[in-house]
């Protein structure tokens, strides 16, 4: 552990019972020493103790999804009836499954497949859902116009839109990845034939975290 006198600049030996000291500090507290050059004393808190030293943090595994077969997981919460759903991605079978599950949680499910259509019904309608599928999307999705429209959408609007990203180098339900991406929710390819089961769990945590701020927000009218 470096420590440096901020008044003369003269530097100090660490020892075995300061840092143990330090170790048991509560956050916000800190240890004073007195500099044996000029008297001033000099302040220590627990985040010194890590000066100089190198910390790897691993992000967490994804979670457990075994259990998306049987559609079974607990939860009391009723899914609210939201209006309008928008999901972008080519016609089929995949596309058809995610629709009939939105439509079977209460939604009005639109499709579209391509991105110039997608941003005009954006700005026209107030969806509380939009499912990109990457898969739909030539290039980096990253770069396309509907995740970029997204990702720098105002807050007053955004914070209303569960954002779902659908594709195959995501694993579901990885809130870290999602959030790497500006989504609300990540969903594997190969899980969509559990989409509605995804979404009866996900809508209700979504709701949990967001609805208390969303409310306030209204009460301060932003």
């Amino acid at each position: 552990m470096k420590i440096t006198c901020s008044a003369c600049g003269k530097s100090h030996k660490s020892n075995a019972k300061l840092e143990a000291s330090l170790e048991k500090l509560q956050p916000g507290k800190k240890v004073r020493l007195k500099c044996s050059q000029c008297g001033e004393p000099i302040a220590l808190s627990r985040a010194d103790l890590l000066d100089g030293k190198t910390t790897t943090i691993s992000p967490p595994e994804p979670p457990d999804t075994s259990w998306l077969k049987e559609g079974i997981f607990d939860d009391d919460e009723v899914v609210s009836d939201i209006p309008q759903a928008l999901i972008l991605a080519k016609p089929g079978d995949a596309r058809d499954k995610m629709s009939s599950s939105l439509s079977g949680l209460g939604y009005r499910a639109e499709t579209a497949e391509q991105t110039g259509d997608v941003i005009t019904q954006m700005q026209f309608n107030n969806y509380t859902c939009v499912v990109l599928n990457t898969e739909c999307v030539q290039g980096s999705f990253e770069d396309d116009p509907l995740h970029r429209f997204i990702c720098f959408m105002e807050m007053s609007r955004r914070r209303y839109i569960l954002y779902v990203l659908v594709g195959p180098q995501f694993k579901t339900f990885y809130n870290l990845q999602a959030l790497s991406n500006s989504a609300n929710l990540v969903v594997n390819s190969s899980d969509i034939p559990y989409f509605g089961v995804i979404l009866r769990k996900a809508i209700p945590e979504y709701e949990q975290l967001f609805g208390p701020y969303m409310d306030e927000m209204k009460i301060q009218g932003k």
